[in-house]
C-alpha cells in the first residue's frame, strides 16, 4: 500500500507535468512564429546576452531556495530571512548589470548584447521573487497553485513578444517575453500566497542572522552547483558568439532549443516533484532507491522516443517548422540529439545529490564537465565553428553521466545500464530500419507534413513496440504501477 506521501508526490508531479506540457505546446507554437519572423542574428544576440546576464545574477549563485526548502518550518522568521537575503542579492545583481553595460560595449559586443544583458538581469530578479513564492508552496508538495499561475502567465507573455517581432524589434521581442512571464508569475504566485491563511503575514517576517548563516552555508554550495550548471549550458553560446558570429550562434541556438523541448518537460518534474520527494525519503534507503529507479525509467521512457523522432525527421522538421532558411541547423540538431538523453539523466542525478544533502558530488562532477567543455570546446570551435562545439557538448555530457551514475550506484545501488540497455537496443534497431526504409521506399516523395508525421509515428510507435517486445514483463509492471498511483484516491 502506497503512503499518502507517494500519492501527493505523484499527483503534484502530474500537475507539474500537465503545466509543462501546456507550456511546451504554447512555447513550441510561439517559437515557431518568432523563428519564422526573426533572423538568426536576433536569437544569437539574445543567447550571448543571456550568458552575460547569468554571470551577473547573484540570486541563483546563493542557492537560497534550496536552503529554504531544506528548513522544515515555514514561519515569519524563516520566510523573512529568505526574503531579506533574496532582496539584497537582487539589488547587487542590478548594480552589476548596470556596470557591465559600458564594459561589454568597450569589448565590442555591440549595443544589442550589452543592453539586452541588463534587461535579462532585471528579468532574472523578477524570476527569483516568483521562485520564492513557488518554493513556499512546493515545500508542502502543493504544486498545483504555482503550476496554474505559470500556466496562465506563459501564454500571456508572448503577446508583447509577437507585437514587437512584427514591428521589427528583433531581439527585444524575445526579451519582452521573458520580462512579462517572470513579472506575471511573481504577481500571481504572491497573490495565491496572500490568500492562504497559514501563510506567515508580513508583520511576522523578521531577519535572523543565525538562520541566514545556515541558509548561506548550505545555499552557497548548491548555488555554486547552479552556477556551474549555467556555465555548462551556456558556455557554448559564449564561445560561438565570441569566436564565430551571432548568425551561426542563431542557427546553433535554434537546434539546441529544439532538442531541449522534451528535456525541459522531464526537468520540470525532476526539479520540483522529484527533489522534494527525494528529500523526504533520504532516511529510507530502500524506498529512495525504488523511487529513483521509477523516475529513471520514466525519464528514459518519455525522452528516448522523442529524441529518436528528432534524429530521423531533423531536416524535414526544420523546414516544416521554421522554413528552409533554417536548414543549416540540421547538422547541429542531429549531433546534439544523439547526446540529448544525458541532460535529463544528469538533472536526475543532480537533484538526487542535492536532495540527500550531498551537493558536493554534483559540484565535483560539474567541475569536471566544465573543464571538458572549456578545454575541448575552444579548439573545436576555432577549428569547426558551431559543429565543433556540438561535439564538445556531447563529450561533456557523456563524461558527466558516467561519473554521476557510478556514484549513485555506490550510494543506493541504482544501475543505469540496466535501464538503458533495452531502450538503446530499440533505438539502434529503429535507426537501422529507418536507413533501409529511406533508401528503398518512396518515403522521401511524400508531402512534407505527411513525411514528418510518418517519421514521428515510426520512431515513437516503433520504440514502444520494441520495448514491450524485448522487455514485456517489467514494462507492463512499471506502467501498471504508474497507473495505480495516478488512479489511487487519497487525502
Amino acid at each position: 500500500m502506497e503512503t499518502p506521501l507517494a500519492y501527493r508526490a505523484v499527483r503534484g508531479g502530474l500537475w507539474v507535468a500537465a503545466t509543462s506540457y501546456w507550456q511546451m505546446a504554447v512555447g513550441f507554437g510561439a517559437n515557431i512564429f518568432l523563428t519564422r519572423v526573426l533572423f538568426p542574428e536576433a536569437f544569437g544576440s539574445v543567447a550571448l546576452a543571456a550568458f552575460f546576464a547569468q554571470l551577473l545574477r547573484l540570486q541563483p549563485r546563493l542557492g537560497l531556495g534550496r536552503a529554504f526548502a531544506q528548513h522544515r518550518e515555514t514561519d515569519g522568521r524563516s520566510l523573512g530571512t529568505y526574503l531579506a537575503l533574496e532582496g539584497a542579492a537582487a539589488g547587487l545583481s542590478l548594480a552589476l548589470g548596470v556596470l557591465a553595460v559600458p564594459v561589454l560595449l568597450w569589448l565590442n559586443y555591440g549595443q544589442a548584447v550589452a543592453w539586452v544583458s541588463l534587461a535579462l538581469v532585471v528579468s532574472g530578479i523578477l524570476e527569483s521573487f516568483a521562485g520564492v513564492g513557488s518554493t513556499v508552496l512546493d515545500k508542502e508538495l502543493r504544486f498545483a497553485q504555482s503550476s496554474l499561475v505559470q500556466g496562465i502567465a506563459f501564454p500571456l507573455s508572448y503577446v508583447p513578444a509577437f507585437w514587437l517581432a512584427l514591428e521589427g524589434a528583433g531581439p527585444w521581442s524575445l526579451v519582452a517575453q521573458s520580462l512579462t512571464f517572470n513579472g506575471l508569475s511573481a504577481l500571481g504566485v504572491w497573490w495565491v500566497l496572500a490568500r492562504r491563511p497559514e501563510m506567515p503575514r508580513p508583520f511576522t517576517w523578521r531577519f535572523d542572522r543565525a538562520l541566514a548563516r545556515r541558509y548561506l552555508g548550505f545555499g552557497v554550495t548548491v548555488g555554486a552547483v547552479t552556477f556551474l550548471g549555467m556555465l555548462l549550458t551556456q558556455l557554448d553560446s559564449f564561445y560561438i558568439g565570441t569566436l564565430v558570429d551571432a548568425r551561426e550562434l542563431g542557427f546553433y541556438d535554434r537546434a539546441y532549443r529544439l532538442v531541449q523541448w522534451p528535456a525541459l518537460l522531464v526537468n520540470a518534474l525532476l526539479a520540483r516533484a522529484a527533489f522534494f520527494t527525494y528529500a523526504r525519503l533520504q532516511d529510507d534507503p530502500a524506498r529512495l532507491r525504488r523511487t529513483v529507479e521509477m523516475v529513471l525509467w520514466l525519464v528514459i521512457a518519455v525522452s528516448m522516443p522523442v529524441f529518436l523522432a528528432l534524429v530521423i525527421a531533423a531536416p524535414d522538421l526544420l523546414t516544416l517548422l521554421y522554413t528552409a532558411r533554417w536548414l543549416p541547423s540540421t547538422v547541429f540538431l542531429r549531433i546534439l540529439v544523439l547526446f540529448a538523453l544525458a541532460r535529463p539523466l544528469m538533472m536526475n542525478a543532480n537533484t538526487f545529490f542535492i536532495a540527500i544533502g550531498q551537493p558536493g558530488w554534483t559540484m565535483r562532477y560539474n567541475l569536471v564537465q566544465l573543464a571538458v567543455l572549456a578545454l575541448a570546446g575552444y579548439p573545436l570551435t576555432v577549428r569547426w565553428g558551431a559543429l565543433g562545439m556540438s561535439l564538445a557538448v556531447g563529450l561533456m555530457l557523456a563524461v558527466g553521466v558516467v561519473l554521476s551514475y557510478r556514484r549513485m550506484a555506490q550510494e543506493i545501488g541504482v544501475n543505469l545500464l540496466r535501464f538503458l540497455f533495452i531502450p538503446a537496443l530499440a533505438g539502434g534497431i529503429l535507426l537501422a530500419g529507418y536507413w533501409w526504409i529511406n533508401r528503398h521506399t518512396g518515403l522521401t516523395q511524400l508531402p512534407l507534413a505527411l513525411r514528418v508525421g510518418v517519421k514521428g509515428l515510426y520512431a515513437m510507435g516503433g520504440f514502444w513496440g520494441l520495448v514491450l517486445l524485448l522487455e514485456p514483463r517489467s514494462t507492463r509492471e512499471r506502467l501498471g504501477h504508474v497507473w495505480r498511483l495516478v488512479a489511487r484516491q487519497g487525502p
